[in-house]
């Protein structure tokens, strides 16, 4: 099947009207008139500012100069400029029609670099291309709020029977680390065992025999007995990823269709796994939860919900979006993740891919690749770690940031142009080079517009309104888009990474080597 742009792109080459432009030369002369009116009317300030000689009855010209008020000079200017460019190039584009016929279309260009310096040409040109870049994060912007209202929290139509036959089973791997003890662990994993769905497994996957989280579990199943739930330690070494060497025994022992890989510090509410089989429809392969955080006290906690509630949900739900829509991206969070057992196996099971230390990216990428799809849960993955530090959250994002620079290179350059404070320094050097704009007046707008747009985003993502004021916010918000900027450049000077006590280096696509020898699990 023809991916969704290829079919487009044959649906036009299709179309009668399409051989017909392409008939009349419209490729040599009404794109040439386009972008001749773009150029000429955004470097008027550097253009000449006089009015052209004309000659009078007596043959002299006038050189007297146009004069123009502070605040409508620019524009004016700028019309009579984008008028003369195009009386010029169509004076010489209908010579040269005469002379040459067909190679018409590229006279106008070639007319206007007679006027403008070569050196201002390229800056126009890449200005012009700075703000059709910043546009389309304007429309990503408006994609991630539309798609976000209309898809999270929607709670799904389909019922679950515990009789129904058809029901799939689920087998939850949870890795656990228990050093520190995080002192929300208890009411997290006792989520887990009152979920409404009727065919399940708890797979607690421990690394330390002596682990406290260990005597946490045990309460926990003799608190529901009802839950059927096992306990494996030690791990089973498979790779240089701690975390699939601590889960192999626990998948190894698995016995149902579906895999859900969930992370110790989630909880979730009683519906959330049947929200989340209710995606996993015949042509999908995985179902992932959006990361999202609960309600908790102190800054960090702010902070880190601001994070996954503006930037990181914005992206997040337009890629989904683009996965929905047959587009093939992959952007798959492993910290909640449900998947087909089967297509895993025929990798050979999660221990193929320990080699990889962003596992997540792979299992997608895998099943992808096979043909499945993706989708993106209702409900988002309640993060609820009783211990949050700024520190620990800006090193786990520096390790997110060089694990994408290392799996796709691109990401080194587009990734900085994709944040609030780099992407408004440029688009505002481009509006002034194309507008003549007031420099700071543009970068406090484009600011306040982005930091409007994400408290909407926010409210959509929180499901209502935040729990902390909107000034906490700003500083909040301020914090996160500024650091970002030296996230970015520590994740490119320094590429090793420090997992607890283990480091590693990536090589390029994602391959992890380690660089000590000490491994432990996160």
């Amino acid at each position: 099947m023809l991916r969704p742009t290829r079919r487009v792109a044959a649906w036009i080459l299709d179309k009668d009207w399409a051989n017909t432009l392409n008939n009349i030369g419209y490729q040599s002369w009404a794109w040439n008139f386009c972008v001749l009116l773009l150029l000429s009317s955004a470097a008027h300030h550097n253009l000449p500012r006089n009015t052209p000689p004309t000659g009078g009855s007596s043959g002299a010209p006038n050189t007297a100069p146009t004069t123009t008020s502070a605040g409508s000079g620019g524009w004016t200017g700028s019309w009579r400029l984008v008028l003369d460019s195009l009386v010029l190039v169509t004076s010489t584009t209908a010579a040269s029609v005469t002379t040459s016929g067909g190679n018409s279309g590229w006279v106008g260009v070639g007319a206007l670099a007679s006027i403008m310096p070569d050196a201002h040409l390229a800056k126009v040109v890449l200005a012009a291309g700075i703000l059709v870049f910043w546009m389309a994060f304007w429309i990503i912007h408006l994609i991630g709020i539309i798609y976000g209202y209309r898809k999270l929290h929607r709670r799904g139509t389909q019922a679950v029977d515990g009789g129904e036959p058809g029901v799939l089973g689920v087998s939850i791997l949870k890795p656990l680390v228990g050093s520190p003890m995080d002192p929300n662990l208890m009411t997290n994993l006792e989520t887990f065992f009152t979920l409404n769905y009727p065919k399940y497994e708890l797979l607690f996957c421990v690394q330390e025999e002596g682990d406290p989280s260990i005597m946490l579990v045990k309460q926990l199943m003799k608190k529901h007995p009802h839950v059927d739930a096992s306990c494996f330690t030690g791990g089973l070494e498979v790779g240089v990823n701690p975390k699939i060497n601590n889960m192999q025994p626990g998948y190894l022992a698995a016995k149902h269709e579906l895999i859900l890989i969930s992370d110790s510090g989630l909880m979730m509410k009683e519906d959330t796994l049947t929200d989340m089989v209710d995606h996993m429809t015949a042509d999908v392969g995985i179902v992932h939860q959006m990361p999202f955080t609960c309600d908790r006290k102190g800054w960090p906690a702010i902070l880190e919900k601001v994070f996954f509630g503006t930037s990181h949900a914005r992206m997040y739900l337009f890629l989904g979006l683009l996965d929905a829509l047959g587009f093939g991206v992959n952007c798959c969070t492993g910290m909640s993740c449900l998947m087909r057992k089967k297509v895993l196996d025929e990798a050979g099971g999660i221990s193929a891919f320990g080699i990889y230390l962003a596992e997540d990216y792979f299992f997608a990428k895998y099943i992808q690749d096979r043909g499945w799809g993706i989708r993106i849960s209702s409900q988002p993955a309640w993060q609820n770690a009783g211990i949050s530090r700024v520190k620990s959250f800006l090193s786990r994002l520096t390790r997110w940031c060089k694990l994408r620079v290392a799996m796709v290179p691109h990401t080194i350059v587009l990734e900085p142009f994709s944040e609030c404070m780099i992407l408004g320094l440029v688009a505002s050097w481009a509006a002034t080079v194309l507008f003549h704009a007031d420099y700071l007046t543009f970068f406090l707008f484009h600011t306040l517009t982005w930091s409007l747009a994400d408290w909407i985003m926010l409210n959509i993502v929180q499901n209502g309104p935040p729990p902390f004021s909107k000034f906490e916010f700003v500083i909040s918000w301020c914090f996160r888009e500024v650091s970002a900027i030296f996230i970015f450049l520590h994740a490119i000077w320094n590429p090793v990474i420090t997992w607890r006590t283990g480091s590693y280096k990536l090589r390029w696509w994602g391959v992890a080597e380690p660089v000590n020898t000490r491994v432990t699990v996160m």
